[in-house]
């Protein structure tokens, strides 16, 4: 027996492992069903990529968990998807989404990672972090060639470095009244969220054709017009600082109404698409300088805790939101 199964986990190591199993138990059915449905092969063996590695790295966890005698969440499974079922989005849509899962990996793994203390946890984020980028690398490579890669804007930087001179700075104006453009980094997390939430918009509409459910459509429907505002707010931003409002192009949805997903699956990926969002606007608060970018990322952050509060009690009300580890003594129902 090594040293490191002589060593209780800690309770982030516990929430960790728990979280990860979860996650990638739900990229799974989303991966199985784009590799049954895309025809772009090149864009088939990126999937297939990515399939594997999220199926390894979830069997890691798995193990980890058993080895542990933790309870095995209870996760998604072949039941919360149907591959059968009709094509739903365009190929370039799946180049997109793994893009995506691939970068929310790398972050996730990253904190989780150094969130933990026995070294074994740290070993096994260390080689879930370092998977995630190998399919970055594999999905960007592929996007680049395909003419389909969705660049952030270009700028002409200052020729030299200089200190802010007053406070206009902040108040979004130059000193001689003008508004002041977006720096660098106001642009970089602008389009960061731009981009997140143009795939959850193709989601979400996806979804909510699909669905019979009343109460979760009317969910969908208030996500899109959510979506909607935030990239139109966002978009004019960019364009306010002669800047372009990039947008992917072939992403649509598919006039299909045959549900591919279960209800607990859509609503799931609703949720974690949200906290990314909450995750990402906080972020850009804290890094922004400009006001009422600042004020527009705070909108952002309480409409989406909103409906993101609606979600959960959604789920709640029809058992689909799986409990956290918690303390045996406070495990109550």
């Amino acid at each position: 027996m090594s040293n490191s199964n002589l060593i209780k986990l800690t309770s982030s190591e516990i929430a960790s492992l728990w979280q990860e199993y979860i996650s990638h138990t739900h990229s799974r059915c989303m991966l199985l069903y784009l590799i049954a449905t895309t025809k772009d092969e090149e864009i088939v063996s990126v999937l297939k990529e990515a399939f594997t590695i999220v199926e390894e790295t979830k069997e890691a966890t798995l193990s980890i968990i058993k080895n542990e005698n933790l309870p095995i969440p209870i996760g998604f499974s072949d039941e919360d998807v149907n591959t059968k079922a009709k094509k739903l989005f365009s190929d370039s849509f799946s180049l997109y989404y793994i893009k995506n899962l691939s970068r929310v990996m790398a972050s996730a793994c990253g904190l989780m990672m150094t969130m933990s203390t026995r070294g074994d946890i740290r070993t096994h984020y260390e080689k879930c972090t370092v998977r995630a980028f190998k399919v970055f690398n594999s999905v960007s490579d592929v996007l680049l060639q395909k003419g389909l890669y969705v660049r952030p804007p270009h700028i002409q930087p200052n020729t030299q470095s200089v200190y802010i001179k007053g406070k206009q700075y902040l108040d979004g104006y130059r000193l001689i009244g003008d508004e002041r453009h977006l720096n660098a980094v106001e642009i970089s997390h602008v389009f960061g969220n731009l981009e997140a939430n143009l795939t959850g918009l193709t989601f979400t509409k996806a979804f909510g054709q699909t669905i019979e459910d009343k109460e979760v459509r009317d969910f969908m429907s208030d996500s899109v017009n959510m979506g909607k505002e935030i990239i139109s707010k966002l978009s004019t931003f960019l364009t306010s600082s002669d800047l372009s409002a990039p947008m992917p192009s072939d992403i649509h949805v598919n006039p299909i109404t045959e549900s591919a997903f279960s209800n607990k699956y859509m609503m799931y990926q609703m949720s974690t698409m949200m906290a990314s969002g909450i995750s990402g606007y906080a972020s850009s608060l804290a890094a922004s300088m400009r006001n009422d970018l600042k004020t527009a990322y705070m909108e952002f952050l309480t409409e989406t805790s909103k409906l993101a509060r609606k979600g959960a009690n959604i789920m709640i009300a029809n058992q689909w939101l799986e409990q956290p580890p918690q303390p045996a003594s406070l495990d109550r129902e």
